[in-house]
């Protein structure tokens, strides 16, 4: 049996109220879809699996009642929110190699160059909409499915390289990076 129910009853929310959230997240399920994913008279597709356990903050097998573990490595939704942190608190590279002074300088560097305007309110949805990106960095990609466990800090260290390897002029010079190789092997 799944976790849905479980789930909900420990954030004290009601159906109704899930499925308002969800709904202000992109996510649109009506209660009484979510009451019958909870009995487990309708089974979820898998897209939709992992966006209830970014919202619960699990993995999709804790959710499914497969697992005993609540993760199985870390939610989008808490790669966001330690993205958000760590422009709130300017958080600065340990290892004193990331450009500009810290993590809102690499941020405000990447919207300026990806003429990106950056709205006086800086909300969850706006990292969601301009940062997904950051899940096709491979390292990135791989706490969501990791049993490790890492310190605020490398997330944030591996989010800053990640949001600087999107970099438009960045992309250019990789390009003409492996052009070049290319060329020489021929």
């Amino acid at each position: 049996m799944n976790r849905l129910r479980e789930l909900r009853k420990e954030k004290k929310l009601t159906l109704k109220e899930v499925s308002s959230q969800l709904e202000q997240n992109n996510l649109k399920i009506s209660p009484d879809a979510l009451a019958k994913y909870e009995r487990g008279d309708r089974e979820p597709k898998l897209e939709t699996w992992q966006k209830l356990a970014d919202f619960f903050g699990v993995s999709v097998p804790y959710l499914q009642g497969i697992e005993d573990k609540t993760t199985n490595g870390y939610s989008k939704e808490y790669i966001f929110q330690q993205l958000a942190n760590a422009y709130k608190e300017n958080w600065k590279d340990p290892t004193g190699n990331i450009m500009g002074g810290g993590f809102a300088g690499v941020v405000d560097a990447y919207l300026s160059a990806s003429s990106i305007k950056k709205p006086s309110k800086l909300n969850k949805s706006f990292w969601k909409t301009n940062f997904n990106f950051i899940f096709d960095n491979p390292n990135v990609e791989h706490l969501l499915t990791t049993k490790d466990t890492y310190s605020d800090d490398v997330i944030k260290l591996l989010l800053s390289y990640a949001i600087m390897f999107n970099f438009p002029q960045f992309k250019e010079v990789l390009a003409d990076f492996y052009k070049e190789e290319n060329n020489k092997r021929k």
